[in-house]
């Protein structure tokens, strides 16, 4: 009977993450592009937000805040002479590990709004860690309520306009007949599973709009989405106090694909610079400052699509507060004998 090790197990583990992860990088350029949930380009300070098995894996109680304009300058004119607002997110999370719950539990509020369409979310998280020789192991469970609301009065139906490109006074799309505000309020599931070295190496998987709850109100539906996150640090051999932080996060929903890749340089764990793309979408400059228990980020993306002649950018500005959670020390599982026999 052959005996596999732990390390071995995890070794085998991490090169398979660190393959697909490669893997799945090089084919996305030919599978096609688009955003997917509320995104940010900050999203290594922001994994809560994607896999709810990383609740409670800092080891800290944490309050973070995550503020996203986007597409800056962008001019909206609707028929109606009003303008509509470019994408703006709000997002407000809260996680801790909890001993006797054997993991950390988490909670999320984001607001969203995309010109008459307005989001808010709550999401309430539960992770199980596993402590393992080298890591932990979490598998997170994730219940989303979200209310949604749409003002088709400011929609226009294609049967309103005419070949002079005039607008009619009204449309037959059954969608636009009961042209009036309205709202609605879902419910969701999510799941995820958290790899983490501490220090090291992480990496997850996890998929949201677990149930594709539908809204007759709103004549719409959630799409399943998948993401993948990874990221490395590495401490340069000759030059301690710095650090190189790669990372990456893969979102889709199957039909299309979206990528974000970053570099970053952190010094004395104190202060971080670097880059980000988000392939045909926007290169991203970020910068970042360490002072206590607090985190401040900033982001700003250039776009490089054809929203870069209407837009001059996008803007992201994050605020964390942290502090460790001082618990008694474990009792000593085993004891030495000093005496020799």
């Amino acid at each position: 009977m052959m005996i596999i090790s732990h390390h071995k197990v995890l070794s085998f583990y991490y090169r398979a993450m660190r393959n697909f992860l490669f893997a799945a990088i090089m084919t996305l350029p030919f599978l096609g592009f688009s955003q997917q949930e509320p995104e940010f380009t900050q999203y290594m300070f922001n994994r809560l937000s994607y896999n709810p098995a990383y609740a409670g894996s800092n080891g800290a109680i944490c309050l973070t805040g995550f503020y996203r304009n986007q597409w800056m300058g962008l001019v909206l004119t609707d028929v109606n002479g009003k303008n509509p607002s470019a994408p703006t997110n709000l997002n407000v999370s809260f996680d801790m590990p909890i001993r006797f719950l054997h993991g950390g539990i988490g909670a999320t509020i984001v607001s969203e709004n995309i010109g008459y369409w307005q989001r808010t979310f709550v999401k309430i998280d539960y992770a199980y860690r596993v402590e393992l020789p080298t890591g932990n192991l979490a598998f997170g469970l994730e219940a989303q309520m979200f209310s949604s609301s749409i003002d088709f009065s400011s929609l226009v139906g294609s049967d309103q306009i005419s070949t002079l490109d005039e607008i009619g006074l009204t449309s037959n799309d059954p969608v636009l007949k009961d042209a009036s505000q309205k709202d609605d309020f879902l419910f969701d599931m999510a799941f995820g599973a958290y790899y983490q070295i501490p220090g090291k190496f992480y990496a997850g998987i996890s998929s949201t709009k677990l149930l594709e709850t539908k809204s007759k109100k709103l004549k719409w539906e959630d799409k399943r989405h998948y993401f993948i996150l990874a990221g490395y640090e590495w401490t340069i051999p000759a030059y301690p106090s710095f650090r190189i932080l790669p990372s990456a996060l893969l979102k889709t929903e199957l039909s299309t694909y979206q990528l974000d890749a970053t570099a970053l340089l952190e010094y004395n764990y104190q202060f971080w610079g670097g880059i980000n793309y988000r392939i045909q979408d926007a290169f991203s400059i970020l910068a970042g400052v360490t002072l206590g228990g607090f985190k401040l980020g900033l982001a700003y993306d250039i776009p490089t699509s054809r929203l870069s002649t209407k837009s001059y950018g996008s803007f992201e500005v994050f605020l964390r507060y942290c502090f460790k959670i001082e618990g008694s020390p474990k009792p000593p599982t085993s004891y030495r004998n000093t005496r020799r026999n």
